[in-house]
Parts: C-alpha cells; structure tokens; sequence
C-alpha cells in the first residue's frame, strides 16, 4: 500500500510537496475504510482518495509525476540518451534537481525510496526498509554521484550480507552504474534478488490509467475468465446502461479489409514478430488509436477478436452491437469496471486514475466510488482525479480522503487535504468547495456566492 509520496520540482510542482494516504486520527467517520496499522502501530491507511483542482491546477501533473517514476525504474535509460525529466520552467529551479520518494508497504514490509536527478544524472538515491516484524527502519543503500559523474554508495548490512564477496559484487554493480542510470535498475538487471520487491511495486503493484486510456486486457479478460465476463456483465447491467451483457467474437482475420489504412511495412514487421512471438494473443492498433485484439492458433491462424454487447428486443432476443455503437458514456464505463474486479479480487494494487468522471452521469461516479469502497480487497488503493463536486460528500468519503491542487499566480501547484481545515461534520463540502472555501478553483471565476460556516 502507498503511504506517502514526495514531489519537487516536477512540471508545476516547484516547492516539495507531499500526498498522503495516512488516515488522520481525529477523523472518526467511515472508520470502516482503514487498514488499521498498515503503515505501523498505531497508522491506518486509507483505501481511496479523490483529487480535486481546477483545469490546469496540476492533478495530471502528479500522473505525469508517477508516470516518470515508474518508467524510470521499470525500463531505465539508454547511455546516449538524457533522463526525460521535466523540471519547473518558470525559475530558476530548473537549474536545480528534482525529487522524488515513495514509501509504501509491500509483502509485509514498509520501503522509502527516493532519488534526486536532472536530465543529466542522478544526484543521490536511496532506500530504506522497516522489515516484516521489526521496529526499526534499516539503510540498504544510499548513493551519491557527484557533478564529476563519480558515483559512491554506502551498502546496509541486510543488502550486502556478512561476506566479503557480497560487498564485492555490490561494488561491480554500481561501478557499472551510469550516472543517467539508478542503481536500483541496475542491480534487478543483475539479480540482486533482495531489491526485486521493491522494483516489483513499481512494475505490478501501482498502477496508472491515464484519461484517455483503454484497458488493455478487456477482451482477453472477457475470453478467458467467467467471473471478470459475470462482474462486468452485472455492474453494467446494475448501471441501467441498457446492456443485457457482454461478450467477444472471433472471426478470421483480413488484414485488407479490417486494417486497410495500416503500411504494409508496418504490417509485415507485426507478423514476423507475431509469428516469432511464443505468446498466443497480440494486440495491435489502427492509426486512429482503436485497438483491436489477435488471437494465434496452434496452426497458426490468426483471428481478430472483437468485443459485442447484447441487448434485449422487445421481443425477447438478444441483439448483438459492436462496441462502438454504445455512447462514449457507455465505452468509459466499460473500460473503468476492470478496475474494480483488479480491486475485488486481486491483493496489493494502488491505482491512479486520471480524471474518473470524464463522460461519466455523476450518479455513475459516484456508484464507482462507492464500488471500489466496499468491494476492494483490504490491501488495494484507489487514487483518482476529479471534477465530480457530487463526491464531495463526507457520507461517502472521509475528509482525509479529499485532496485539492491549487495553483497560484505563479504557476506553482500546491497539493493538500481537506483534514488540514477546520469544519463541523455536517458542512456541505460540495457547496464550500465551489463558493471558494477550501481553494482548488479557477482563480478568474467568480466565486458562487458566500461560503457557510
């Protein structure tokens, strides 16, 4: 589970600024969500949060934020290539380094891990630990480059052992470390088992869903697993979108007649690596960005599998469409309720997921919400940004579940909690926020009128 992450000088983010899914302890309602001592004695961590802020006040900013991290650590740089990092441009700070830390529990042990880098190089990286039934937190590394690109690290105990030779290796890893390059990626590239924990977080546990995104294992989920095809069919039924239920079809494939616009280079490239390829399943885009899903047969044949919605005739039978005959409305939900079956029935997932209510009816939101409340798995998060103020409902959510980015004159976002103000239970939140109470709106708008007590 994420406890907390650390931002600075990233796009909008220019001052250090940190999101935290620790629950406040004077907050006493929906004690029900919190994962009690998930982040040590005494520490709950919530199960959601909900981002809030005007257009262009930073919300995508922290995806982007986390974007970066991730790719950083799960595909790591080329040597002749700068660290595709994007620093605030309107200071001087983009002279400086950025920041960035994540602490988080995974497999029943609490990490921190962080880096300060440019797009020349990383300045310093370091990883600190609270082992399964321990008290006291432990340095596996700390790593510092200097501006003559001369790396040193400094080895804790648990991550070099007793032995001589462990040291050794360590410092044959890190002598090979570029300086564009953190040392956490270069050691799981070298089999450094004990760190695989941690790179495994940022490649299976959090997970990033971007506003426009798809999700990408809708058809394969649909082919092969009855529950994911039953939970889906349900929740869209149960959200009155006219859906009687959901299925694939298979049909042969025709390269010319269904992908008639796509090069022939790129489509014989496709093929050989299809054909090269163990894998039995592909998936492969048109130039609009419409996915579409091959399945490869033991002989070889390939077939496009395509999703299809049935719905009910006034007689009784079931009407097939294709997907792209449903609203956009429809589409989004469709590629949103996997993510509560990950939450469902799947252990240890954090998920960002930009902008929830794009083409969604606000009673659809916030059944989602809801949803992802009371169906996750107690060690799964959902972290989401919105525009949705009919979330904003301490009856659904506590009030360290809301956060806001706001921005100033200066371009510069600041992120914090609704728990930082003082109100009485019962205060409207929705009505606060948009009268301008707690920040996080257009700065040229007027406000709605006088905020309430």
């Amino acid at each position: 589970m994420l406890i907390q992450l650390t931002i600075q000088n990233f796009l909008s983010f220019r001052d250090e600024v940190t999101f935290s899914m620790v629950g406040v302890s004077s907050d006493q309602q929906h004690t029900n969500h919190l994962a009690e001592n998930a982040a040590g004695k005494g520490r709950s961590l919530l199960p959601i949060a909900a981002i809030y802020g005007a257009n262009a006040a930073g919300k995508s900013n922290l995806i982007e934020a986390l974007n970066f991290v991730q790719n950083l650590v799960v595909e790591g740089t080329r040597s002749s290539k700068s660290i595709p990092v994007s620093p605030f441009k309107l200071s001087d700070y983009n002279k400086q380094p950025s920041k960035f830390e994540f602490v988080f529990t995974y497999q029943e042990t609490q990490y921190s891990y962080g880096f300060k880098l440019n797009r020349e190089q990383i300045f310093e990286e370091w990883l600190y630990a609270i082992p399964r039934g321990k008290k006291k937190e432990v340095m596996y590394f700390e790593r510092i480059t200097s501006e003559e690109k001369e790396t040193s690290l400094d080895y804790g105990s648990v991550l070099k052992g007793r032995s001589d030779k462990g040291k050794q290796f360590l410092d044959f890893i890190a002598e090979g470390t570029r300086p564009n390059q953190l040392f956490l990626t270069e050691a799981i590239e070298r089999n450094v088992q004990i760190l695989l924990p941690v790179a495994n977080w940022f490649r299976k546990v959090l997970t990033i869903i971007p506003a426009e995104a798809d999700y990408r294992g809708l058809e394969i989920g649909i082919l092969g697993n009855e529950s994911f095809t039953k939970f889906l069919s349900e929740f869209i039924q149960f959200a009155g979108t006219g859906i009687d239920s959901i299925s694939t079809e298979e049909i042969e494939l025709d390269f010319d007649q269904h992908f008639p616009n796509i090069p022939k280079t790129v489509r014989e490239n496709f093929l050989e690596k299809l054909a090269a390829d163990d894998d039995s399943v592909a998936m492969i885009e048109n130039p609009r960005g419409k996915r579409h899903l091959l399945v490869k047969s033991e002989g070889g044949q390939l077939s496009l599998i395509q999703l299809k919605t049935q719905h009910r005739h006034e007689d009784g039978r079931l009407i097939d469409f294709t997907i792209e005959e449903e609203s956009e409305g429809t589409q989004r939900l469709i590629n949103l309720v996997p993510c509560l079956f990950v939450l469902k029935e799947e252990t240890e997932k954090v998920i960002f997921l930009d902008e929830l209510d794009r083409r969604l009816h606000p009673l659809l939101s916030r059944c989602f919400v809801k949803a992802a409340i009371d169906c996750r798995e107690k060690s799964n998060q959902l972290i989401f940004t919105t525009h949705d103020t009919n979330l904003l409902d301490l009856d659904l959510l506590r009030r360290d579940e809301i956060w806001f980015v706001e921005k100033n004159q200066q371009s510069v976002s600041n992120l914090y909690s609704l728990a930082e103000f003082k109100i009485r239970p019962d205060l409207k939140i929705e009505k606060g926020y948009l009268n301008g109470r707690f920040g996080a709106i257009p700065l040229t708008l007027p406000h709605v009128g006088k905020s309430s007590n």
